[in-house]
């Protein structure tokens, strides 16, 4: 028996209360793509998807992958003679405020059509289920029917909103825009249709707020939790009541946090949730038959994915206090996932354990015939470390940062160091990634560590921009794939049983980056570096380094210029190697301060500096 309708909707707001809403997600592999000078994290949708995952909160069935955006409903929405454009560099260069090559403009009109064709396949479920759908893309708010702006080239959600009407639904659709920047482009694409509202609150506007159906609400920069929280009080709900929608896109842009590189407001990670939690509220409140589809919209950095999984964590399972992991340990949990579903077959190549271990090149020696070729530290066969680069999703990385065929050579004929390169194209004209790596006796007596000798990432099509400076040792930009890498290595120690990864970064900004997962071996280095580090922090990277190698930074209790010295750095894997570290963390930490004591750096400008 069917329950009525006003007693069904008094069941799901205490189900919502309890429990949160049923979610649904959408995420492809085509939305991980990337090109030179993209400013927002292209496994963004990956991240919150993993995070969810773990917690529990993304079931098997719940997740789907969408087609592109057909071409036919591009032109629903936006003009033909905008969309010739588009084959046209300059256009794009207006849109990203720097050029594009071919190949990387190609892959932004790939990213975005198949995001597009992600809110299509949402808005539908959402219809279909009535469940919160989330599209873990899209949100290209900006482009208007005419013009792409604000890294912005198709607009998704009126790209949806014309397949739904091509396919006869004629409901009424709010668009809540709170993103940090106006929803000019949506507003635009709806300027005459009396059925879709777009409500945007932002910090500025970015074109004509005049529209038949729409309510635009410019707060100015610096804003805080207790104004942006008032504004959404004061202008949802009454927005809810005038258009009693029927379907709502949400765009739920996490541009606004406080730690956002392109933003200027302060709204804590607490009124990021708040916010997203009085949307969801007021429309199950006033709008309880109205489904809802979410699209990410803007949000820059490597942690920003951290907003939008609290949210839909709550949508979920009607929790507030849900803590996802920082963005490495993230990492860390995903590989660590898929090690654990790769075979040691798989890795080392052995067929069986029938064969008492040995292989086809361990016979043909005591036969005469061809010599053994050595695995990779021991262990691996080289199909087994490209399988894994594949399973791990690195090579799908360095696929979307445009280099189509990329291929995994190992070298081991050196009996104690060995390499593993990764070049752009089978011809290995251009080297991406090389990594010289041994296992180490050494560094820590007594435990066996794994050393890497030698990394080098390097983005041979890139190029160095205001950005992304030159850095010293580097002829290309770099990759961006250190986190990656270093999680990658940790994983091989674990599958080695080694009991900690150890590096000697040979310059500053290399230490920087290893110092973010690697303590010092050495009390007085660390103390020392940890004193530049503070002598240089009101500087960006590159600056650091150029101010460390003009010298401005003095030693004045040895009345010279300091230097970055390269020493060794460690960290522990094994639970032996970490007790052993414990035993002794009283000691170093006396010996850390007695050093960090002796150490006078300030910075100097290089015409006060003596000498």
């Amino acid at each position: 028996m069917r329950l009525p309708r006003p007693l069904t909707r008094q069941l799901r707001r205490v189900r919502a209360r309890l429990r949160g809403w049923p979610l649904r997600l959408v995420y492809g592999p085509g939305y991980a793509s990337e090109w030179d000078g993209m400013p927002f994290d292209p496994v963004r949708g990956e991240r919150i998807l993993t995070a969810l995952a773990a917690a529990g909160l993304a079931r098997r069935g719940s997740v789907r992958e969408p087609p592109p955006a057909m071409f036919k409903a591009l032109r629903w929405v936006h003009s033909d003679a905008y969309l010739d454009s588009l084959t046209e560099p300059e256009s794009l260069t207006r849109i990203f405020g720097e050029p594009l090559d071919g190949d990387a403009a190609q892959r932004v009109l790939d990213l975005q059509r198949a995001m597009a064709g992600g809110t299509i396949l949402a808005a539908e479920l959402a219809l279909h289920s009535r469940d919160v759908v989330a599209n873990l893309g899209g949100g290209f708010h900006h482009a208007s029917p005419e013009q792409g702006a604000g890294f912005c080239v198709i607009n998704d959600v009126a790209i949806a909103v014309a397949s739904l009407r091509e396919r006869g639904y004629r409901g009424r659709i709010l668009v809540v825009d709170l993103d940090l920047h106006d929803g000019n482009g949506t507003r635009e694409c709806f300027r005459d249709d009396r059925s879709v509202f777009t409500l945007s609150i932002h910090n500025q506007h970015w074109g004509p707020t005049d529209a038949i159906a729409s309510r635009s609400v410019e707060l100015g920069p610096d804003v805080e939790d207790a104004a942006y929280l008032a504004a959404i009080d004061e202008h949802l709900p009454a927005v809810i009541r005038e258009h009693r929608p029927e379907l709502v896109f949400f765009v739920a842009g996490t541009d606004p946090a406080d730690e956002d590189p392109l933003g200027n407001w302060r709204i804590s990670s607490a009124g990021m949730l708040a916010r997203d939690q009085r949307v969801h509220t007021y429309l199950e409140e006033l709008a309880p038959d109205a489904p809802r589809v979410v699209v990410l919209a803007g949000g820059y950095g490597l942690d920003t994915w951290q907003h939008t999984a609290r949210a839909l964590a709550w949508v979920q399972s009607g929790v507030s206090d849900y803590r996802p992991p920082d963005t490495e340990t993230l990492t860390m949990m995903r590989y660590r996932h898929l090690a654990k579903v790769m075979t040691r077959a798989e890795l080392t190549g052995e067929e069986d354990d029938d064969n008492w271990g040995l292989t086809e090149e361990d016979l043909y020696p005591g036969l005469g015939g061809k010599p053994k070729t050595r695995r990779f530290l021991g262990f691996y066969a080289a199909s087994g470390l490209e399988l894994a680069l594949e399973r791990y999703g690195y090579l799908d990385r360095l696929r979307a940062k445009g280099y189509a065929r990329p291929t995994v050579v190992i070298d081991t004929r050196d009996r104690d160091i060995h390499t593993i390169q990764i070049f752009g194209e089978p011809s290995h004209e251009h080297v991406l990634v090389e990594v010289r790596l041994r296992r180490d006796r050494a560094t820590r007596v007594g435990f066996e560590l794994l050393f890497v000798e030698w990394l080098l990432l390097q983005h041979p099509a890139g190029r160095f921009t205001g950005a992304r400076p030159r850095l010293p040792g580097q002829e290309h930009p770099g990759l961006g794939l250190f986190s990656e890498t270093v999680g990658l290595l940790l994983i091989m120690c674990e599958r080695l049983n080694l009991d900690g990864l150890a590096a000697i970064p040979s310059q500053y900004h290399l230490a920087v980056h290893w110092r973010r997962h690697l303590r010092f071996v050495d009390p007085e280095e660390e103390a020392r570096f940890d004193a530049l580090t503070a002598a240089l922090a009101d500087l960006p990277l590159d600056a650091q380094t150029r101010a460390l190698a003009a010298g401005e930074i003095w030693d004045e209790g040895a009345d010279e210029a300091a230097r970055y010295h390269p020493s060794a750095l460690l960290l522990p894997l094994s639970e032996r190697l970490r007790e052993r570290l414990d035993a002794e963390a009283t000691s170093f930490a006396e010996r850390r301060a007695a050093a960090a004591a002796k150490l006078r750096l300030r910075r100097r400008p290089p015409a006060d500096a003596p000498g």
